[in-house]
């Protein structure tokens, strides 16, 4: 059966990134899916770091993130929006974990690298308090464009399936159940294509 990996990408604990990672789970796994886990808020990720092709600095639970996004056949990562993009914490582990030479390679004579993860698809959930008309009319939607086309189709993850879930300030627990209950309804979605689709091997 296909392998999939959630990531809840936020940084504290509890949150309703937690609560939307667990529903998304916990649906693919009644439909026969294998599911890994990983808690951003229990995950030591250095500060610092340098880039450079190789895995020498990468260690611990960063080289668990790799080696959990190359068992995967489809990445799932939710977090919250804050200053318009993701938590600083989430983009430190992206930074060390997603490395040249490993998530993706340049070629030569060609402006843009090939992604090495290619073959696995991703699902992004993203909890915020922008409602979606204003996040497309005023915003142009432009963490979800960064995140689509200079992170995840850059390493070769594609196709990008997005999920908005808003509002959340001020939102009432029946609300929030609509929203956890969308987050099933896609996650089933999900689980349905990764049955239907045959796995590609690592980039060579």
């Amino acid at each position: 059966m296909p392998n999939c990996l959630v990531l809840n990408g936020h940084p504290l604990s509890p949150s309703f990134s937690g609560a939307a990672a667990d529903r998304y789970a916990k649906t693919l796994e009644t439909k026969g899916i294998t599911v890994r886990r990983l808690e951003l808020a229990d995950m030591n990720v250095p500060e610092m770091t340098t880039r450079k092709p190789g895995g020498s600095e990468m260690a611990g639970d960063v080289l668990a993130f790799w080696e959990a996004m190359v068992w995967a056949d489809h990445v799932v990562i939710v977090h919250p929006l804050w200053w318009g993009s993701m938590p600083a914490k989430l983009k430190a582990l992206f930074d060390i974990g997603l490395q040249s030479g490993k998530a993706y390679r340049y070629q030569d004579g060609r402006p843009l690298p090939l992604g090495l993860l290619a073959g696995r698809s991703v699902r992004l959930i993203v909890t915020s308090d922008t409602p979606n008309w204003f996040m497309a009319s005023f915003y142009r939607n432009a963490h979800f464009r960064t995140m689509t086309n200079q992170i995840l189709k850059f390493i070769g993850l594609k196709p990008v399936r997005i999920t908005h879930l808003s509002v959340m300030r001020g939102s009432t627990p029946a609300q929030r159940d609509k929203l956890l209950a969308r987050t099933a309804a896609d996650a089933a979605a999900d689980a349905a294509r990764m049955r239907a689709k045959p796995r590609v091997p690592l980039a060579a």
